[in-house]
């Protein structure tokens, strides 16, 4: 039994989902990843859709089972609903037109999920004010609803198309209202070609000049694909390195407002930003450039406390090459003799330890729980000719 809310939801997760070959079933990781980083508040703005694509009754009864046993509390709810498609939704799926050199397995799976994508999208409609559709192979990010929120509303201009992840289709915004025009589209061109081409094309006929971007993502990835092995028998295993997501904020920390408090200064000028909004609640960040040999962001705690973890993280899908190069973390313990006062009379800290090292733009450092820390300093060690997009610094308090 589903009991079914009349309101507009904010936005609709549209899943489609068929049995991996290969055994795989990513989709219970999926749902649990909604359930886990979603409040009893964003719940009521949000509804679940999946959809069981399966032609094969085995299949599609053994997943609706184990969806029913593992989340019956939130189907009743309203917040996850399951649905299932009559075969004579489907036109011809035998005899199709020979393109691009697929062999016809190949055509049956890309025109059946083009197919499969607006039945989808037709029950969507009018559910809620936006539509994300999601693949049934991903994870969201802690925070991932009003970070959602966020990325909608930042985006002034005209859009047909948010990218709320970089890669293929894993995660696309739709105003919910377009939903029948692209159902329909997608049914017309169902067996012309795969769907993320579809996609591409929905984009363009939709761009309007000067006004979209072509791809418009958020500063970091909103899910991360963890699929290894596609629902296409024939496609190979994913490597799990080009299949990741590059951007991706695994901690929500600074996000929430949850750093201790801490004065963030830098010489390095600004391009956008303040070295302070990289460290404070919300989406903010600091972007700079001509970052030279010595430069720094430094993080003063006051009062001074005892740190767990560090995170830094640089680089962003608006800026992709702004990562920093080579860096290292730096510590100052609460040693009063490692203090001296600068020209406003405020105790800076000089003395420092490295504690960890920057890797592919980031760094990652557990610390000695019983010292106390009186600033953190992020040191560039040699001279780019990038600039730096500084995303993100969590510090985790004892």
């Amino acid at each position: 039994m589903t009991c079914f809310v009349s309101t507009l939801g904010f936005v609709t997760i549209g899943i489609s989902s068929i049995a991996r070959p290969h055994g795989d079933n990513y989709l219970i990781k999926t749902i649990q990843g909604l359930i886990d980083h979603t409040s009893d508040e964003d719940r009521h703005e949000i509804f679940v859709v999946i959809f069981l694509a399966d032609f094969e009754e085995a299949a599609k009864s053994a997943t609706l089972m184990e969806l029913s046993n593992r989340f019956k509390e939130y189907i009743y709810q309203g917040f996850i609903r399951v649905i299932l498609a009559p075969n004579e939704f489907y036109p011809a799926l035998s005899n199709m037109k020979k393109k691009f050199g697929d062999n016809p397995q190949r055509i049956f799976w890309r025109s059946k999920q083009n197919v499969d994508f607006a039945f989808l999208m037709c029950y969507c409609h009018g559910l809620s004010q936006y539509y994300l559709h999601l693949e049934d192979d991903v994870l969201p990010v802690p925070s991932f609803y009003p970070k959602l929120r966020d990325f909608i509303s930042s985006v002034k201009t005209p859009w047909p198309i948010l990218d709320a992840c970089f890669m293929g289709h894993l995660a696309k915004v739709y105003h919910a209202n377009e939903l029948e025009n692209l159902a329909a589209f997608f049914y017309l061109m169902y067996d012309e070609m795969p769907v993320d081409w579809l996609i591409a094309f929905w984009r363009r006929i939709k761009y309007d000049r000067p006004y979209h971007q072509e791809f418009i993502f958020p500063p970091a990835s909103l899910f991360q694909h963890i699929g290894s092995h596609s629902s296409f028998a024939e496609n190979k295993g994913r490597d799990t390195e080009i299949s990741r997501e590059k951007y991706f904020d695994q901690y929500d920390l600074k996000y929430k407002g949850l750093n201790p408090p801490a004065t963030v200064g830098s010489q390095m000028s600004s391009s956008y930003g303040h070295p302070q909004d990289a460290y404070n609640r919300g989406y903010g960040y600091f972007r700079t450039k001509n970052v030279k040999k010595d430069d720094f962001i430094i993080v003063q705690f006051t009062p001074a406390v005892s740190i767990r973890k560090v995170f830094v993280d640089t680089g962003s899908y608006i800026a992709p090459d702004d990562e920093l190069k080579s860096a290292v973390l730096q510590a100052s313990f609460n040693n009063k003799n490692e203090q001296h006062a600068n020209a406003n009379g405020m105790k800076t800290c000089t003395v420092f330890e490295t504690i960890g090292n920057f890797l592919h733009g980031k760094v990652e450092v557990t610390l000695n729980e019983n010292k106390t820390t009186s600033c953190l300093r992020v040191l560039v060690t040699q001279d780019q000719t990038h600039w730096v997009f500084f995303r993100e610094i969590d510090v985790w308090q004892v």
